[in-house]
């Protein structure tokens, strides 16, 4: 039913028909000249920011609703018209209708998508990067692109009810095509999975050198949702399943800090003075770590541990500013100790195994003395 201001007539109903969809499309060109007002009007004051962004998003599908909707209503002008000219069309607005209700579904998935896409492209891009956590960074990308399929996914259900089509089929379709799915891609949802719990936690974070149980060590280069990557000490990228992550133990060798101890143990014969033992290693070790770049100014720790079999056991105890430095203070440490002993003339034995054998009479030969140890060049 026209409203009383249409004309019923047959020419003055294509005539309203017209006039509503030039108006409609005035309105559209109208629309689009207040949308570039504002979008100029903020980029003068503040270029690239979310305002400007979502409106320049919004901007093209407000603009073409409106155009389309005075299509449709010069349509359901044109289907309600009860004329022989007309009876091709006459009787299709419920039609009409559900066209537009569909058009309407699919602008709006349309706008919410790039809306959303806009704004998380946006924080990305300018808020992401500020942040000290790394959270946002390892999570909005895979949002991004799960987005669309949910959005359009939903939209297109929807539009399948609007046109009076059954969805129960398809969702249980869905249901019973995704189980399949589930189970054959099993281990990739592991994977991603774990790739959650992975990301979410922050234990990990590109640099640090970790070292799986059992299984490799290196630099983290990059912790995905399928799988991390690390860099050996032999620089060979080691790509590791998040599921195995996941349910392993992982040593994070720069958590909570990349200083790390370094122990180094060492003996002296028992004909040693202790005394001038320590003082010795602890001036040796004290030297080290002031010169050394690979060590934290902090002063060594030095203990006797125990009586061994050739020698009076001691360790020391040093820190390094992170793992790969740990390797090269050990090496330096052991290198001033053993010099600064040998200097000192204090002996590190070596283990000596004597073997004695019965005579025929069956006694046991008295072992002939055994010779000095001749002295060690400094």
């Amino acid at each position: 039913m026209l409203p009383p201001f249409i004309p019923q007539s047959e020419w003055g109903g294509a005539l309203s028909a017209a006039i509503v969809f030039v108006v409609f499309l005035l309105a559209s060109g109208v629309a689009n000249i207040v949308f570039r007002v504002f979008l100029s009007r903020i980029a003068s004051r503040i270029p690239g920011t979310l305002d400007e962004e979502l409106l320049n998003v919004t901007r093209g599908p407000v603009v073409l609703f409106i155009a389309l909707s005075g299509l449709f209503v010069a349509l359901l002008i044109l289907t309600s018209l009860d004329s022989p000219r007309y009876e091709l069309i006459t009787g299709y607005q419920d039609y009409v209708l559900r066209a537009w209700l569909v058009v309407i579904i699919a602008e709006v998935a349309y706008l919410i998508y790039h809306l959303l896409d806009a704004a998380l492209t946006w924080y990305i891009q300018k808020i992401a990067i500020t942040t000290e956590t790394e959270l946002d960074d390892r999570l909005l990308p895979p949002l991004k692109r799960i987005m669309p399929l949910l959005v359009y996914s939903l939209s297109f259900l929807m539009a399948l009810s609007v046109l009076n089509i059954p969805i129960s089929p398809i969702l249980a379709g869905l249901g019973i095509g995704g189980l399949a799915v589930a189970l054959a891609v099993q281990p990739t949802l592991a994977n991603f999975f774990a790739g959650t719990y992975v990301v979410t936690e922050g234990e990990l974070n590109t640099g640090d050198y970790i070292e799986l149980q059992g299984g490799p060590s290196g630099y983290v280069v990059e912790v995905g949702w399928r799988s991390t990557k690390i860099r050996s000490m032999f620089n060979n990228l080691v790509i590791i399943p998040n599921s195995q992550m996941a349910n392993s133990i992982v040593t994070n060798y720069y958590s909570p800090e990349p200083a790390m101890n370094v122990l180094v143990y060492c003996g002296v014969s028992y004909d040693s003075d202790l005394n001038v033992v320590e003082s010795v290693v602890r001036e040796a070790s004290q030297e080290l770590v002031s010169e050394s770049e690979y060590a934290v100014d902090d002063e060594p720790w030095f203990g006797f541990e125990e009586f061994g079999d050739s020698n009076i056991s001691f360790w020391v105890f040093v820190q390094a500013t992170d793992r790969l430095g740990s390797f090269y203070l050990t090496s330096d440490l052991v290198k001033v100790i053993h010099s600064r002993l040998t200097a000192e003339g204090i002996e590190i034995n070596y283990p000596v195994r004597k073997l004695v054998f019965p005579s025929e009479n069956g006694t046991v030969p008295e072992a002939p003395p055994i010779p000095p140890v001749p002295p060690t060049r400094p």
